[in-house]
């Protein structure tokens, strides 16, 4: 076989391994999907997610409301679904999309909607603005504040009622009566209250509270004080 035939057999191995690694599924994540679109969905306030990366813990802290004036002094001020304003430290070299298209903090108006996020005391370096409906967070922002590294989370929430949704991620340490003690990713124990009628996923499937077992991984998430009324669990 000459030189010329082995290149195209390797061009054509190499294609063959990337078309099947586009095809390979993606690793889910522990919280389903459609709990994370509710979460963040146009009925949010607003959140705050840590996650565990590379040089350690993040604390995201995630903004959206209608901007009361334009920037200044380094921040956007935004009334919040619940009428609080917060003002929120954003760069002035922050990257910003108006209706999805670049744009600049000069042109943002009040009255526009606005989405921010941005790590721990760090100004924010992206503006999402929108002239009327609420702009949504980009996939990859999902991906990464509810993928396998989140340790817990905090998500205001309104819709027919004010909704305070806390979220935590970890090892099953210990099942009680009604509660499990998780290990979560930062080494800290946290043992969570569990309705004995919560909705409970194990490996995707229906389950119960009694077949939630010592090691599995599992998120639970609960509203304010009350016990948590979802379960997701992976594991035997």
């Amino acid at each position: 076989m000459t030189k010329r035939g082995l290149w195209f057999i390797v061009l054509a191995c190499a294609a063959l391994l990337a078309a099947a690694a586009a095809a390979a599924p993606v690793p889910a994540g522990p919280v389903p999907v459609s709990v994370t679109k509710y979460l963040l969905g146009a009925k949010m306030i607003r959140g705050e997610v840590v996650v565990k990366r590379t040089g350690g813990e993040h604390d995201y802290r995630l903004d959206r409301g209608k901007l009361v004036k334009r920037y200044a002094a380094g921040s956007l001020t935004l009334l919040e679904r619940d009428k609080t304003k917060t003002p929120v430290s954003v760069a002035p070299t922050a990257r910003v999309l108006l209706n999805g298209k670049p744009s600049t903090l000069r042109r943002l108006r009040a009255g526009m909607q606005i989405a921010v996020w941005h790590d721990g005391d760090q100004p924010a370096n992206t503006v999402l603005a929108g002239n009327r409906a609420a702009p949504k967070w980009p996939t990859s922002l999902s991906a990464t504040l509810f993928g396998p590294r989140l340790i817990r989370a905090e998500i205001a929430l309104q819709d027919t009622a004010l909704h305070d949704y806390r979220l935590d991620h970890g090892r099953i340490k210990q099942v009680g009566a009604s509660t499990v003690t998780l290990r979560e990713p930062d080494g800290t124990d946290q043992t969570i209250d569990v309705s004995l009628t919560a909705r409970v996923r194990i490996n995707g499937q229906n389950g119960t509270f009694f077949q939630l077992r010592r090691g599995m991984m599992a998120v639970t998430m609960h509203d304010g004080d009350k016990p948590a009324d979802q379960v997701y669990a992976t594991g035997k």
